[in-house]
């Protein structure tokens, strides 16, 4: 989809599109373009390599009544349905998030969340408490305070990915990037790359890692827009002294009740 000669996806991106690495990768995906949010969906993997949006404060947005089922996405050829996870172990996780995109972006935007082709399957203590965590500290804390602030986020599938019945693809962690520019332009990342076996109620610091380690698992080719040596800076770089409000950051979840008394069986 293009607007002039530049990705209509490219407006909901920090520095150009992210581009698959392998041929095999580049030929089975293909970018769709929402209200508030885009994607790259792969065909191969029946589920979304990645998804961008930029946060801004939500504070002034409606949250709009949550849709009571998930959607397939007819722009993809795989029709994966809202019962594809069913009896998978495996909650369906939003990528764009249903919070920060609903008051952000409106309820279109918010519905469009809510499609198949945003989706990801998570385990429900990944799902429900770390990522959750991740997702509120992203709308109420980071946006507000340093937005506008580019996401990307999406899954890392690994060499071997096992397949629901349903023939979608299951990731071994996912990722969420933050980039904001600061005072002077210059623009600072921070990345977290989460393993799907967590407990939940873990630091959030201790899952920060240099952008090109997202690269490297994921196999995408992330700001290529930028100058060598700036892209090449911002890859490396792990500065949580820029992004203070990490190590600061709760443990506690807003769903936690429904975990209180469960042992982990991930320590």
């Amino acid at each position: 989809m293009l607007h002039g000669s530049r990705p209509v996806s490219e407006q909901y991106v920090f520095a150009g599109t992210p581009r698959a690495t392998s041929w095999g990768a580049r030929l089975t995906t293909h970018h769709l373009v929402n209200p508030g949010f885009a994607l790259g969906y792969s065909e191969w993997r029946a589920a979304p390599l990645w998804v961008g949006y930029v946060a801004r404060d939500p504070a002034a947005g409606t949250l709009h009544e949550r849709p009571d089922s998930f959607a397939i996405d007819a722009r993809t050829l795989r029709r994966v349905d809202g019962d594809a996870y069913r009896g998978s172990g495996y909650d369906r996780g939003h990528l764009a998030p249903n919070y920060l995109i609903s008051r952000a972006y409106g309820q279109e935007a918010q519905r469009a969340s809510f499609r198949m082709s945003n989706i990801v399957p998570q385990l429900p203590r990944h799902n429900q408490l770390l990522w959750q965590r991740l997702e509120e500290l992203e709308a109420d804390v980071i946006a507000p305070r340093h937005g506008p602030v580019w996401v990307l986020v999406g899954p890392i599938y690994g060499a071997r990915p096992r397949h629901l019945a349903s023939g979608v693809a299951v990731p071994e962690a996912l990722f969420r990037i933050w980039v904001r520019e600061t005072a002077d332009g210059t623009p600072s990342a921070v990345a977290f790359l989460v393993p799907q076996e967590v407990c939940g109620f873990e630091p959030l610091a201790d899952f920060v890692v240099p952008v090109a380690q997202v690269e490297r698992r994921t196999g995408l080719d992330l700001f290529a827009a930028l100058p060598d040596p700036l892209e090449a800076a911002l890859a490396e770089q792990v500065d949580l002294g820029r992004w203070p409000e990490i190590a600061r950051a709760s443990t506690t979840a807003r769903y936690g009740d429904r975990w209180r008394g469960e042992a982990c069986p991930y320590r």
